[in-house]
């Protein structure tokens, strides 16, 4: 994600967190949690005003004359720091607007019935994407001790290549590792074009989404059943092979890797501290696997190592994030 945050004109970014900044360092820190007018005003998300204008004329360039058409719209917003109007996108008539604020709107009544609390929010490439996350006050525990926050986000599009669209994520705050893996059979997703009664969908995913605590529960669930199941060192190590297969034409320096993949992966096994509490389990070799993918692999060329690493760790189309679901579901098989 590179972190695509949305920067000013006065240097400010449309962004803001609660309790802890971002990766990226940018924007603006709430010492605590933020009600929504807070957080929408803190992340520069708040009075943009987003509507449709019409295209109206346009000249054809064959012959010069003017087109009349009722039908192209473009998605224009005022600069929450300029205060001027700036074009996000190009859609048409049936494409109905969707206002920041209803964004919050639609996770407040989460936060009323849940006790969740507002925890992030901001604006990515130039304002055509906007994103709030909100946090249960309660983790999850695995094993009694093994905590995982459940964090739900909620993205809005206003450039028309996009949807609404809430997800829910649940987090293990040692190493920051994300649950996608079997978050993938449990978690809730609700997507709503921005065509015809956009309100009416949102009230009717409201609903929905109540069970989304209940998903989180099932993920709990599932790891108690891999912290439950003991994993000594061989079979960590034939595990480790099968998730990391060499290729039989592997050449010399593919080879190194491939051993130094495996001596990393054994020691976050069976001698990180990290790994105290659960160790000599399948929760433990999954932990394994995620702590070397987010901390441990290479980052190469000159970019940021800590940008990189936050991107695997964040993008559900990374690579590393395909790995996570296929050692989760290795060591979840019976």
């Amino acid at each position: 994600m590179a972190h695509e945050i949305e920067t000013f004109a006065n240097g400010s970014a449309g962004f803001a967190a609660a309790g802890k900044p971002g990766w990226h360092g940018l924007g603006y820190t709430a010492p605590g949690p933020m009600t929504a007018e807070e957080l929408l005003s803190r992340s520069h998300l708040a009075g943009w005003n987003v509507r449709k204008v019409p295209v109206g004329h346009v000249a054809d360039p064959l012959t010069g004359q003017q087109v009349v058409t009722d039908e192209d719209f473009l998605v224009v917003r005022t600069n929450p720091v300029a205060g001027l109007p700036e074009r996000l996108g190009r859609v048409g008539r049936d494409y109905q607007v969707l206002q920041n604020e209803d964004v919050t709107g639609f996770l407040q009544t989460l936060v009323d019935e849940s006790g969740a609390v507002f925890d992030t929010g901001g604006s990515l490439n130039n304002g055509r994407r906007v994103f709030v996350t909100m946090r249960l006050p309660e983790p999850l525990m695995v094993g009694g001790f093994d905590q995982i926050d459940l964090y739900l986000a909620a993205f809005s599009r206003h450039d028309g290549w996009g949807s609404f669209a809430t997800v829910a994520t649940p987090v293990r705050v040692v190493c920051a590792n994300t649950g996608r893996a079997a978050l993938a059979n449990h978690a809730s997703k609700f997507t709503l074009r921005h065509t015809g009664n956009v309100t009416g969908r949102i009230a009717e995913a409201r609903e929905a989404l109540k069970l989304t605590w209940k998903h989180g529960q099932a993920f709990a669930a599932e790891a108690e059943k891999l912290l439950a199941v003991p994993m000594d060192v061989k079979e960590f190590r034939q595990f480790a092979t099968r998730l990391h297969p060499l290729p039989a034409d592997a050449k010399d320096q593919t080879k190194r890797d491939h051993d130094l993949t495996m001596r990393e992966l054994e020691y976050l096994f069976a001698q990180a501290p990290t790994q105290e509490p659960i160790r000599n389990t399948r929760w433990a070799a999954y932990n394994a696997v995620t702590e070397r993918l987010d901390h441990k692999s290479p980052v190469f060329g000159s970019r940021d190592i800590a940008t990189v690493r936050a991107e695997r760790a964040l993008l559900d189309d990374h690579d590393n994030a395909k790995i996570k679901a296929r050692a989760f579901r290795m060591l979840a098989a019976v």
